[in-house]
């Protein structure tokens, strides 16, 4: 029997079985709201809060290069990290009141 021909069932129908069309109106996001799932959005917080601390830091660190570098450098501006002008100009003071003195 294996090695007979097959069978095939004759459909009462003698139109083709055609598929559904899939829409393509819908391509993007959906309308709504959308609500981000506890986990992430504490994901989200954290890196937000670390993003903030990251760059405190960095910003503290700069300051410091700068200052040690204007102190170091016999009046030449340290050129690598960028001071804004407000912080320059207290560089600026923080010397004159020391002599140009540096702290052991």
């Amino acid at each position: 029997m294996a090695q007979g021909l097959l069978l095939k069932k004759n459909s009462s129908s003698s139109l083709p079985i055609t598929k559904k069309k899939t829409r393509t109106k819908n391509i993007g996001p959906k309308k709504g709201a959308r609500v981000i799932a506890p986990k992430k959005q504490g994901k989200i917080k954290q890196e937000a809060i670390r993003k903030k601390l990251t760059t405190a830091i960095n910003k503290d660190i700069e300051t410091k290069m700068a200052i040690r570098a204007a102190s170091v450098g016999g009046g030449k501006q340290f050129s690598i990290v960028k001071i804004d002008d407000a912080d320059a100009k207290e560089l600026i003071k923080r010397r004159q009141q020391n002599g140009g003195k540096k702290k052991n």
